[in-house]
């Protein structure tokens, strides 16, 4: 008689209370589904996961390669400069001398915005290249400049403090790294003083009194240093153009 209830009602005695198959395979499709979506919400995760992580590593290369070719190409800049450089000074350039002096122009002239070229050819007419260079005046007399842009060193004094730099003795100007910020920074206070790319050259020659009162008296201006600075600098310019066609040629 049991036997034939159980059957009659499909369910099974458990514990003397009955528990129904369509129960059972209710529990049992709700354990499932439960089962599925903590597996699918895991592996979710996992994805999620694994995407910010995989993002922050492209992120990172990304960031990688941009600064390795920025870099290649500053070297690539600095190259290019060293071969006009050694070409325009027809080797005479020892290898430690050439390249200071080309990454303290390169450097500089970015943080001051000037053509490389143009700095260079400054620096050759104030003292072809000489760090240990002392300025004189055309009757032999010392006129207090000193290094590779021939700054004094009460100007020197003068264009240092806004920039941190403490200049105590004369000798502080025969270093490249001073000297060269230093001459940048006072060349660019004639152009901006005067708005002008010539009567600053002109003034960083010739002192910004001459200028002034050239200006105020109406006389020519005497534009000698001036044109010499820009000899140099077409120079220095059309070296680099040759250099750049030879090049493109040469690939092909």
């Amino acid at each position: 008689m049991r036997t034939r209830r159980i059957s009659r009602h499909f369910g099974i005695i458990l514990r003397k209370n009955h528990l129904w198959f369509s129960e059972l395979l209710g529990v049992g499709l709700v354990v499932v589904i439960i089962s599925i979506l903590l597996v699918q919400g895991t592996m979710v995760l996992i994805n999620y996961t694994q995407m910010k992580k995989n993002g922050r590593l492209i992120s990172e290369s990304k960031a990688g390669y941009i600064t390795k070719s920025h870099q290649l190409q500053e070297l690539k800049n600095r190259q290019k400069i060293a071969a006009v450089l050694n070409s325009f000074t027809r080797n005479r350039l020892s290898k430690d001398v050439l390249w200071n002096l080309v990454d303290l122009v390169y450097t500089n002239s970015k943080s001051f915005g000037y053509d490389p070229f143009l700095v260079l050819a400054v620096i050759h007419v104030e003292s072809l290249f000489n760090p240990r260079a002392k300025g004189q005046y055309r009757d032999g007399r010392y006129s207090g400049a000193f290094g590779l842009m021939q700054l004094k060193l009460g100007t020197a004094k003068e264009v240092g403090a806004p920039l941190g730099i403490t200049i105590t003795k004369k000798e502080d100007l025969f270093n490249p790294e001073i000297n060269i910020p230093l001459g940048l920074a006072y060349l660019t206070k004639q152009i901006s003083y005067f708005k002008s790319l010539k009567l600053g050259i002109s003034a960083y020659n010739q002192g910004p009194g001459v200028i002034l009162n050239t200006i105020k008296n109406k006389t020519p201006l005497s534009i000698r240093y001036y044109n010499k600075v820009l000899t140099s600098y077409f120079k220095l310019k059309r070296i680099n153009t040759e250099s750049l066609l030879k090049s493109s040629q040469d690939k092909k």
